[in-house]
């Protein structure tokens, strides 16, 4: 299987993107979004709590809560379905995710990195 590369970016762009470790503190189904998903609430060290919606359905809450994923938190807000979208947690498309619905895993971080820690 092969697939095309995005066009190539400076490095400059790419550190324009704020990406940080986040401890997930709550990860609830969202109900009212187009797509099954999770709202979670995140702990983001010096930056605070934020809300992010994703397409984390498939994953279970135990698998989630407590855990420390990657987050992009400059890339505004985002309305999914009643909610407000704060923070994008990076994932990678889940194995028994439908193509109508590109479910995700989360891009998990070693427990022992503190939230707010940047990713470089």
């Amino acid at each position: 299987m092969s697939a095309e590369r995005k066009q190539q970016i400076t490095l400059g762009k790419f550190q324009a993107v704020d990406m940080h470790v986040a401890r997930i503190i709550d990860a609830e189904v969202a109900q009212g979004t187009r797509h099954p998903a999770r709202v979670m609430r995140l702990d983001v060290g010096l930056l605070g709590e934020l809300t992010s919606v994703g397409q984390f359905a498939l994953v279970q809450a135990v698998d989630l809560v407590g855990r420390n994923v990657v987050v992009c938190v400059n890339l505004g807000t985002r309305e999914m379905g009643p909610y407000i979208s704060e923070a994008l947690v990076l994932g990678a498309p889940h194995p028994d995710s439908t193509n109508e619905q590109a479910q995700a895993t989360p891009l998990y971080v070693a427990d022992a990195v503190r939230p707010g820690s940047p990713i470089f």
